[in-house]
């Protein structure tokens, strides 16, 4: 058992700047009250947060981390298998190296969860994973072996395959060959369920889930891309979001009608090629005062986790508010991949994802003083 006493909780919740204590057991939050006497918990550890500002462990919510590793640029590098533009079979889950240098690095940076999958090359690369950013193995740290999946578009797919002369080769067939994969997911899940069931196939079997729920995370940088994307989500009629979206900004007023769900970044660092010569900070504040719903992202490896609170302090400076930044990196998050009802919040019965910061967590100079996963204190 653990007894936090003292905090200075923002638990997204409902609970902004307030001071309470928050009692844990196996794992999870059990009481959050104005004073708990350890004295009723004589077996209980206690830490004293002495006022500081605590918040639950921030939400990674797209990542390549362990699948692309940190350090290591080929041997630690299996994000993408570029020998077929469709693979929804591939899962993330049998690539992440549990000792990747960057979960490290997330931890110490407050992150206590992330989702990790494919790379941007494959149309179709397969399938995501949600882990803690603790363990010895992917087995122990995993939350969901397989949360959403990857579909990317945008430049990257047309060069990886296009420079060797096989689609896609432009934009028109990219989005033809992810409608083709769909529409042949939706049959196979039609006759799946029927009285004659097909023939195995190992990508549709896959891909198929899409149309019991399953997310999809869309890739798309430009803002005719994000179009794109939500034309095929709405098309299909399926549960997704646009991921990276760096000109979404742009096109605000246009993105209302379908209100879809963006992860946004990463919006910070450099702008290495046509595809983000629009990326801006100023990303977050227009998304917040259009009423988006988003959340924030750092695409880790492409901005190392250890910037993920410089980031969106380069958006808090640009105009995002704190409240909004805060739920954002958490809640939000968590939401945005189906977790919320473990994750992203402070909350009787969630998961004890929690930070204890030394400062202000909107501050280049604040850093984690204490960060705890399941209850335990890393």
């Amino acid at each position: 058992m653990l007894i936090i006493k003292r905090c200075n909780l923002i638990d997204m919740a409902g609970i902004y700047e307030e001071i309470r204590d928050i009692r844990v057991e196996e794992g999870k939050i059990v009481e959050i009250a104005k004073d708990i006497d350890p004295e009723r918990y004589k077996d209980a550890k206690i830490i004293d947060a002495n006022n500081n500002l605590v918040t639950p462990g921030i939400v990674e919510p797209h990542s390549e981390m362990g699948v692309r590793e940190q350090i290591y640029r080929h041997e630690g590098n299996d994000s993408n298998e570029v020998t077929d533009p469709i693979l929804p079979q591939l899962r993330a889950i049998d690539a992440i190296n549990p000792t990747d240098e960057g979960i490290r690095v997330a931890r110490e940076s407050g992150v206590t969860t992330v989702v990790a999958g494919p790379g941007d090359s494959n149309l179709i690369g397969g399938t995501f994973a949600a882990f803690k950013t603790y363990g010895s193995t992917i087995d122990q740290m995993v939350i969901e072996d397989e949360i959403a999946f990857k579909v990317s578009l945008g430049n990257t797919p047309k060069k990886a395959y296009g420079n060797r002369d096989m689609m896609p080769k432009t934009r028109m067939a990219s989005a033809a060959m992810i409608r083709e994969a769909f529409i042949k997911a939706k049959e196979y899940h039609r006759r799946y369920h029927s009285d004659n069931p097909p023939k195995f196939d190992m990508k549709m079997h896959s891909l198929m889930r899409i149309y019991d729920g399953m997310l999809v995370k869309f890739t798309a940088h430009q803002a005719y891309d994000i179009v794109t994307a939500i034309r095929l989500g709405e098309e299909f009629n399926l549960n997704y979001t646009v991921d990276k979206c760096s000109e979404a900004y742009l096109i605000a007023d246009e993105l209302k009608e379908f209100n879809p769900k963006l992860v946004i970044g990463p919006a910070y660092g450099g702008k290495r090629d046509h595809e983000i010569r629009n990326r801006d900070t100023i990303i977050g504040s227009v998304m917040e005062k259009s009423g988006l719903d988003f959340c924030i992202s750092t695409g880790h490896p492409t901005v190392d986790i250890s910037m993920t609170m410089v980031q969106t302090i380069m958006m808090h400076k640009k105009g995002l508010s704190r409240k909004i930044a805060l739920e954002a990196m958490t809640i939000n998050a968590a939401n945005m991949v189906g977790l919320g009802d473990r994750i992203g919040s402070i909350e009787v019965g969630k998961d004890a994802d929690i930070v204890i910061w030394d400062g202000e967590p909107l501050d280049y100079y604040t850093s984690p003083k204490m960060v705890i996963i399941d209850g335990n204190i890393m």
